[in-house]
């Protein structure tokens, strides 16, 4: 069993980084593969999560051993031709009233043997999926549990006392840290206005994401080892 925190990129996520185990990879990448085939959009709105940490705008309250919490689920919506569908428009009683690209998308979801759909739970959570590790491996999220909330919490403290270099971007609670000012310093250097505070705030993002987008680097707003080297930050 391997358990390390990582960032998953798929052609077609977009929203939020997908923080999720690295065990958990392949099945993102499925996925992705049933959204491109679809021609549909991944819009990733929470993945791995801290225990204890406020989460907005969830549909159901969070499970004392949710997925979440081991970095195996995320929750997102779908975007079709430039259309949004969240919860409201993705759950069951809706099915019928969505493009059919969309409820094929949903369809492969379900029919993958190694992945939930949360719209099937018995309380419905339709912009939910997971692949049943709290369920078919308890053990193995017992043993997962300690190492990705560890790996969470070092993302909120500063650079020098997570003792490495940590992923940057835009999340809740926010971000902050001189690793955070030293990146917003590069920025305003480079032309970007916005006023150094050590805070990864929207600012920040939208700044970050378009001097990635005119470095030719993927556009994902998080600072990574290609964009720390782009930034001219190591």
């Amino acid at each position: 069993m391997k358990t390390e925190l990582r960032v998953f990129s798929g052609s077609q996520f977009v929203g939020k980084p997908a923080l999720v185990d690295v065990e958990f990879i392949p099945f993102l990448q499925k996925v992705n593969d049933f959204a491109a085939e679809q021609l549909l959009q991944v819009h990733v709105t929470s993945s791995a999560r801290q225990q204890g940490v406020a989460v907005g705008n969830t549909i159901v309250p969070p499970a004392t051993r949710s997925n979440h919490l081991t970095g195996h689920a995320i929750d997102m919506n779908v975007i079709h031709d430039g259309q949004l569908f969240n919860s409201s428009a993705l759950k069951k009683s809706n099915h019928a009233k969505l493009p059919a690209q969309v409820r094929k998308f949903i369809q492969a979801i379900r029919d993958e043997k190694e992945l939930r759909w949360g719209g099937d739970f018995g309380t419905q959570d339709p912009v939910h999926v997971d692949d049943g590790l709290n369920i078919r491996d308890a053990l193995a999220w017992d043993m997962k549990f300690p190492i990705i909330q560890a790996a969470l919490i070092a993302l909120t403290r500063p650079e020098a006392e997570a003792g490495q270099a940590r992923l940057l971007f835009l999340e809740r609670p926010f971000i902050s840290g001189p690793d955070v000012f030293a990146v917003q310093e590069r920025l305003v250097a480079l032309g970007f206005a916005m006023n150094p505070d050590g805070i990864f705030g929207v600012v920040t993002d939208r700044a970050l994401t378009t001097f990635q987008e005119r470095e030719g680097l993927i556009a994902d707003g998080i600072v990574g080892s290609s964009t720390r080297k782009a930034l001219k930050l190591t």
